[in-house]
């Protein structure tokens, strides 16, 4: 399948941006200092047989709560900037106190071919080609003209727009890069929602999140 092609679209110029959290990210929050009771009580949870490293979701009022810390506005921020914003607040009741904060919802779905994968997002400017490579998916049946993903923005919510893979103008808009949640379908015909081959087919393509089919079967969408 041929990429790049001169297919002139005109899509809006949006280079790359940081990725900003948003409501119902998860995140984890480490911190060092002095005080080494608070650091492992804070820093991980004892279960049957491991350590495992707490996280913590935003809720719908961009905030997070933090044990023995309280509550702190992040969705919006970059993760650095919350990192940031959560070392500031900690360290008005423990001053030595040294925050790393990272997404561990760091994810993205892709539906194509009756085939589903969740893989992470393994570096920040991670390009729509590189997902597919990623995502072990081949281009040779799925209809690239077409494209849709869903993304949610800092409040939450989901916007749903399609693009064409071939041209050339898709590397300066605002899909190029893959952003965390991003849920992507390519469709194998024009005539079908979904390729169904088998009930096990079916089945698997049914178990993508829910929002992804809500709004797609709907068609509440814009393009780019």
């Amino acid at each position: 399948m041929n990429y790049m092609q001169n297919i002139t679209l005109n899509y809006p110029i949006k280079p790359f941006v940081e990725y900003r959290l948003a409501v119902d990210d998860k995140i984890s929050c480490n911190i060092s200092s002095s005080d080494k009771d608070l650091v492992e009580t804070f820093n991980t949870v004892l279960t049957s047989n491991q350590s495992a490293a707490k996280t913590y979701i935003i809720y719908s009022d961009s905030s997070v709560i933090l044990p023995f810390f309280g509550r702190v506005k992040i969705a919006g921020l970059t993760v650095q900037e919350a990192e940031k914003v959560i070392q500031k607040m900690m360290q008005e009741s423990v001053m030595d106190a040294q925050v790393k904060v990272t997404l561990s919802s760091n994810n993205f779905y892709i539906l194509a071919s009756n085939k589903r994968n969740y893989p992470s997002v393994y570096k920040e400017n991670m390009t729509i080609y590189q997902a597919l490579a990623v995502a072990q998916q081949t281009t040779g049946s799925m209809d690239i003209s077409r494209i849709s993903i869903l993304r949610r923005d800092a409040s939450g919510t989901t916007i749903h727009k399609t693009f064409d893979l071939r041209s050339q103008d898709l590397v300066q808009s605002e899909f190029y890069y893959i952003k965390p949640n991003d849920q992507i379908y390519i469709p194998t015909n024009k005539n079908s929602f979904f390729n169904i081959e088998s009930l096990g087919a079916f089945t698997s393509a049914m178990m993508i999140p829910l929002t992804f089919l809500v709004y797609t079967v709907l068609g509440n969408y814009t393009s780019l």
